[in-house]
């Protein structure tokens, strides 16, 4: 995926003034910088909800973008499972894979759990396994691993560095232990 010239503002307010950015067909990489340097923007305009920027963004091979933000965002009438499984279509495994990615996320006693029976780091790891079953070509996460605690964030990145063996991943994250331990490409916004 290539950025090209991104300009984006808000009001008077400049957030990118002709940035640029290669990201490689694998791998990691980080968005580090102070609150407000855009790098949730950035990540919403790579994604196709923000459409009011100039400049151009090169897809490539990518076709289906895999997107955590920082709050769970379930269907609250689900129980993860079915929020899992949702975006698996008709795949007719979808359970086996749904239940799969749960267990990844140390969820294997509550995937018929609702979201208001879950704690916010749990909801979070449910929005996690969805973003994983959806299998997009690049993942966006975004401070993803809010509310979870260390020892799972720790397995969950392993999940993200075997994803980021072939696909890309865009990480945002303002802990530069995380950052260390995905061995990212780290670029600074300012």
């Amino acid at each position: 995926m290539i950025i090209s010239n991104l300009s984006k503002k808000f009001g008077k307010k400049v957030i990118f003034d002709n940035f640029s950015l290669d990201i490689g067909e694998k791998g990691i990489y980080a968005l580090y910088g102070r609150s407000g340097c855009g790098k949730t923007t950035l990540l919403r305009i790579i994604a196709g909800l923000d459409k009011k920027y100039s400049g151009n963004i090169g897809f490539g091979n990518i076709k289906k973008i895999s997107y955590v933000f920082q709050e769970p965002r379930l269907l609250n009438n689900l129980t993860a499972l079915e929020n899992v499984s949702i975006v698996l279509g008709n795949d007719p495994f979808k359970k086996e894979k749904a239940t799969s990615w749960l267990n990844k996320m140390g969820l294997e006693d509550d995937i018929l759990s609702y979201p208001d029976e879950m704690s916010g780091g749990m909801k979070q790891r449910v929005a996690i396994a969805r973003a994983f079953a959806f299998d997009g070509d690049i993942l966006l996460l975004d401070e993803a691993f809010n509310g979870i605690d260390a020892q799972t964030t720790e397995s969950i990145m392993d999940t993200v560095i075997e994803y980021s063996n072939s696909k890309p991943c865009i990480f945002v994250s303002h802990d530069k232990r995380q950052i260390e331990y995905l061995n990212c490409n780290v670029i600074t916004l300012d």
